[in-house]
Parts: C-alpha cells; structure tokens; sequence
C-alpha cells in the first residue's frame, strides 16, 4: 500500500515539474525573442500604407533612419514601449518598388549606438501591374481624341472667333456706308449760284451784292482758265467772251443795269449747267 502511494505521488511530482519547465520557457521566449527569427511579415501594394504592430525588438529604442535620396521604403516608428530590456513597436510603412523588404533596414538606435543585430521584420511589397510591365495601362480615349484632339478643337474655336470678328468689323463698315449713301448728297455750285440768283430775281439782292457774286465769278474763272498773269481789264474782256464763262458774267453785269422785271426772260439752268458738277468748296477756295 505504502508503495503504491509512493508511486502515485512520484508520477504527481513529474507532471507538475513538466508543467513548470514549460512556463518557465514560454516566458522567456516572449521577453528575448531569437535574434534569427522573422516576426512579422506583411504583403501591400506599392504605395499602400501597411502596419505591423507588437514587433519587438532587442537593445535600445529604435527610430526611423532620416531618408535621403529617393528611397524605396518609407518607415515610421508610431510607438514604441519599453518591454522588458527590449522594446515592443509599432511600425507603418509604405513601399514604392514591388519586392521583398526587412523593415529593421530603415531603424538606428534613438541614441546613435550601433543597432547590433535585430531580427528581420520581413515585408511584401507587391505590384498592381501584370508580371513584366513597368508602365501602367493607357488611360480610354474620351471624346476629344476621337475628334482629332484637343488641337483640332482649338483651332476650330479659334477659326469661329475670327469669323465674328471679320462679321463685326465688315458688318459695322456696311452700316456705316449706308448711313453715309442715304444722307443727302452734298450741294453743287450750281446749287449756291441758283439760290442767289433766285433771290435776285426777287429783286432781294442788293447792287453790292450782284457785285461781290461777280467778283468771286471773275476770280474762280481766272484761275480755271489760266488768266492769272493777265491783266484784270483784258482777263474779264477774256471770260465774258469764253462760251461757259460768258453768259453768267453777262447776265450778271446786265442785272446791275437793269430793272427787275427783264429777270423773268432768263433761263437758269441753261446758265448754271458749266457749275452743276463741281462742289462749292471750289468756289470759295478759289477766292
């Protein structure tokens, strides 16, 4: 009896010293994890943020290592606590090349000591793009490549843009053409002559008048016809005997003469038609 209670308690002893063994070794692999041994590995896409969180590390506190250049890894410590002699962090990082990466790479120690080794912490860094292309995929072509481009939709707008313009420019000059074509067309010689000649059939025009519309005659036919070296006398003798010149400056000077009632037997077109087609600037120019 004595031998069997022995025995139980032997067997008794041995499962409590197994069980013990075990603690004792699940609590040292948590707080001095093997420097050899991968602790995480994580698989975004390139550009992708990623986490990886409770990765811990040996030795002192780790930071981020400052970039230079164009890196193909970009890591960031968000937290960090003390565990042990070790410390348990949490890591975000984002890769721009497709690949493998071990994010300890990218840590140095907080107080510049050397980092020693560290166990890898091990990322995927995978690609959208089919095995073998390097560049992405040709956006579809919208409406405006259909049309030739957006070239040929410039150029079109700006061939409309000249159209209105030339229409406004042309448009404007044809209405303004048209104002000038309806206005009233500008008074002859002829014209200034009739209405002093009609004034003095109305015996309104006085002697000094008949005189000074002879002047501006005699000096207007003069210049025309080219008497200007003459002397007056043999220049006016010229003029009233000229087949244009003549009949006006005759009838002129026989209106000075004469009563008002030998003025209806006159025929003033007859006498106005050498002046009918010049201006009466010219007359005024020539005085």
């Amino acid at each position: 009896m004595a031998a069997a209670v022995s025995a139980q308690t032997l067997m008794v002893s041995r499962i409590l010293i197994v069980i013990a063994m075990s603690i004792v070794v699940q609590g040292d692999s948590s707080t001095s994890p093997d420097s050899t041994e991968e602790q995480a590995l994580a698989s975004p896409t390139v550009g992708a943020p990623g986490v990886l969180s409770d990765i811990i590390l040996p030795g002192g506190e780790l930071v981020a290592k400052p970039l230079t250049g164009d890196p193909a890894m970009i890591v960031q410590v968000v937290d960090a606590i003390r565990h042990g002699d070790s410390f348990r962090y949490t890591l975000r990082f984002s890769g721009l090349e497709p690949g493998p990466y071990d994010l300890t790479e990218w840590l140095v120690r907080k107080d510049g000591e050397e980092k020693g080794e560290l166990p890898a912490v091990l990322v995927e860094i995978k690609s959208l793009l089919p095995a073998g292309q390097i560049t992405p995929n040709q956006l579809p072509e919208g409406w405006l490549p259909r049309m030739g481009g957006y070239k040929v939709v410039m150029i079109a707008a700006a061939g409309l843009w000249s159209l209105v313009l030339l229409a406004l420019i042309f448009g404007g000059r044809g209405k303004k053409a048209q104002n000038v074509d309806s206005g009233p067309p500008p008074r002859s010689l002829a014209d200034l002559l009739r209405d002093r000649l009609e004034a003095a059939f109305e015996s309104k025009v006085a002697p000094q008048q008949y005189a000074e519309l002879e002047r501006m005659l005699f000096s207007w036919w003069r210049k025309r016809l080219g008497y200007e070296s003459m002397p007056l006398d043999e220049a006016m003798v010229k003029i009233k005997a000229n087949e244009q010149a003549g009949p006006l400056m005759r009838q002129l000077e026989s209106w000075m003469h004469r009563p008002a009632k030998d003025h209806q037997n006159v025929d003033l077109a007859k006498l106005l038609e050498p002046y009918r087609s010049l201006p009466v600037d010219e007359l005024e120019a020539s005085t």
